[in-house]
């Protein structure tokens, strides 16, 4: 069974079928993902049901909602994890187990089947379409989360550890599609239904011209080649017909002029590749200052004026700024403490009714068990 899968069926409703791979299952505990997980056919066997209904996700990260990036997860509350920056593009509704070969190597997977919203992500869905017909892999990830009756904490073979971790008492709860690397590789799409275009708008976009232009070039060079055997096969012949040097110079002249259009065409379109490269650039920088924007909005201007000089720098260039968001943040924090164990030194006639706390600045910290959630 290849990985690159195109149905044939059209969709009446809106709906666009797809075939993912949730996560490959492994022989024995000995195995494990990137992220420390084994999964074992017996315990995924038990576990199926619960993909009905579960939800296909993305993370948006620009308003064109084209381009994705992870989970979307913001935090655990009551012990189910949260997805806030997610959004919900489709549904899983059954899942099983099957061998299927990928990279040339047969894995045994667990595999769900649903539909994606064409209807409301028509733009993102058209781009993933051009991305999986043009050979990318698509990557994904499966979440999971405990039972309710187990307080909605994921059950482990042995309790749980680091690496080789074998849940047994779960619930599949969504599959997201990824923009970043997966923890298990062979977490991807692969089949999606096509519908039929009469006034497609495709051949206007960058993709399916890249696409275009090397089918060409490759058509071209195959003909190139072909000419220059036939030129060596026919050697003999053209000399014992005498014919002219001219007419042999000519052709030559021919092909080597297709070779130079071929050769222009193929750096028009690496000028639109780059052109694209400092686009993207341009979304990560976008998303960093918003990130930075939205960490930074619960503090006054007096409280963010130490730090001014190394805010405007990292809004200048988010991407390669030597500082993080979260250090510009623990920074602000340690300049307000200063400023309020300063304070705290100068209202000495004050400390026998007013004792300040360090928990009231920062908070409280509730840690969670690694056993409430994850995601792989």
């Amino acid at each position: 069974m290849k990985i690159i899968e195109l149905s044939s069926k059209e969709s009446k409703d809106g709906k666009r079928k797809v075939k993912v791979i949730l996560h490959e299952i492994y022989k024995d505990k000995s195995q494990y993902n990137k992220n420390g997980i084994t999964w074992l056919e017996e315990y995924c066997k038990e576990n199926l049901d619960s993909i009905k209904g579960t939800s296909i996700t993305c993370e948006f990260i620009n308003e064109e909602r084209t381009e994705i990036l992870g989970h979307g997860e913001t935090g655990i509350e009551d012990g189910i994890p949260v997805f806030e920056n997610a959004t919900m593009i489709g549904v899983l509704e059954h899942g099983y187990i099957d061998n299927i070969e990928i990279d040339g190597e047969t894995k045994k997977v667990c595999i769900a089947e649903g539909h994606l919203d064409a209807m409301r992500y028509k733009n993102f869905i058209d781009v993933l379409e051009r991305r999986y017909l043009g050979g990318e892999t698509i990557s994904g990830s499966v979440e999971i989360i405990g039972r309710k009756e187990n307080d909605n904490k994921i059950k482990y073979l042995e309790g749980y550890k680091e690496k080789g971790r074998i849940p047994t008492e779960f619930r599949y709860s969504g599959f997201a599609i990824l923009g970043v690397e997966p923890s298990d590789d062979t977490a991807r799409l692969i089949e999606i239904n096509k519908i039929n275009k009469k006034n497609s708008r495709e051949e206007d976009l960058f993709m399916d011209d890249f696409k275009e232009i090397l089918q060409e070039i490759k058509s071209r060079i195959d003909k190139t080649s072909e000419c220059r055997k036939e030129l060596d096969e026919r050697k003999h012949e053209l000399n014992e017909a005498k014919e002219s040097e001219t007419k042999l110079l000519e052709k030559l002249d021919t092909l080597q002029a297709e070779k130079d259009e071929l050769t222009n065409r193929l750096a028009e379109s690496t000028a639109k590749l780059e052109s694209l490269e400092k686009e993207l650039e341009k979304v990560k920088a976008k998303g960093l200052i918003n990130d930075l924007e939205e960490a930074l909005k619960d503090f006054s201007d007096e409280q963010k004026k130490p730090l001014e000089n190394e805010i405007r720098e990292f809004k200048n260039d988010p991407i390669n700024s030597e500082l993080k968001i979260e250090e510009i943040v623990e920074k602000i924090l340690a300049e307000i403490g200063k400023r309020l164990i300063e304070s705290e030194k100068e209202s000495t006639h004050e400390q026998n009714s007013f004792k300040f706390k360090n928990e009231d600045i920062f908070g409280e910290v509730v840690e969670t068990s690694s056993e409430t959630l994850s995601i792989f």
